[in-house]
């Protein structure tokens, strides 16, 4: 009986396939499910951040706990009500990615935090947030709470008013004077904080900056790109 070398090679070779098979798949799908997300426009965080105590309210006065970040996905923007350019954009975008969520039947929730409690009432907030979508959630509370909030995003922010001719610059946390009236600038953080079911701050995104020839429609085509990705 001769024995063909090169047929007892690929039997060989197969009963070894057949021994390790299980055990080289296994290990397979365990680099895939390891291997990095590829995302265009979130900037993730080495490791996720649970979020600290919350001690701000809703426009309706309810108070808005961390607790409620969890069970669903969040998007958190810090801003004020008399912004001109960024603060209504913004809103813009994340309305849409409010709309695409639902189409999708994912759970999504929009928060706008205002860093101008002075003037930014519970009546204003609620009536500015409702214009770009009826479920945009508007917080707001005192200065030292939004701050504590906001330095934990690394959300910078701060305010300046002209009195008697010199300027006087309002760090984050603290009051604005009453002699500054109502005019006053107001320099805020344009990116959007991304918070996971589990309560944790995740990553951010600068949407400005992701915009390309397309515009706005890029930009919110790339984060709702990136969000169904981790969602």
């Amino acid at each position: 009986m001769t024995i063909n070398p090169a047929r007892t090679g690929w039997v060989f070779f197969a009963l070894v396939c057949l021994l390790l098979g299980a055990f080289s798949a296994k290990q397979l799908f365990a680099a895939l499910a390891n291997k990095p997300l590829v995302l265009d426009s979130i900037q993730l965080l080495p490791e996720p951040k649970p979020l600290p105590q919350i001690l701000l309210r809703t426009a309706v006065g309810d108070a808005f706990a961390r607790e409620k970040f969890q069970q669903q996905w969040s998007l958190v923007f810090f801003g004020f009500t008399s912004c001109p350019d960024f603060c209504p954009m913004e809103l813009q975008k994340l309305a849409k990615l409010l709309k695409l969520a639902q189409q999708e039947g994912k759970q999504l929730q929009v928060v706008f935090v205002s860093v101008d409690p002075e003037r930014d009432s519970a009546t204003r907030l609620a009536e500015y947030v409702a214009f770009f979508h009826p479920q945009i959630i508007g917080l707001r509370g005192d200065n030292p709470a939004i701050a504590n909030l906001a330095r934990f995003f690394g959300a910078a922010y701060d305010r300046s008013a002209i009195i008697n001719n010199k300027v006087l610059s309002v760090p984050a946390g603290a009051a604005m004077p009453s002699v500054a009236g109502e005019q006053y600038q107001v320099n805020h953080s344009t990116r959007v904080f991304v918070i996971d079911p589990q309560g944790q701050y995740i990553g951010s995104v600068a949407m400005a900056s992701a915009a390309g020839s397309g515009g706005m429609a890029d930009s919110v085509d790339l984060f709702w790109s990136d969000l169904q990705k981790v969602f």
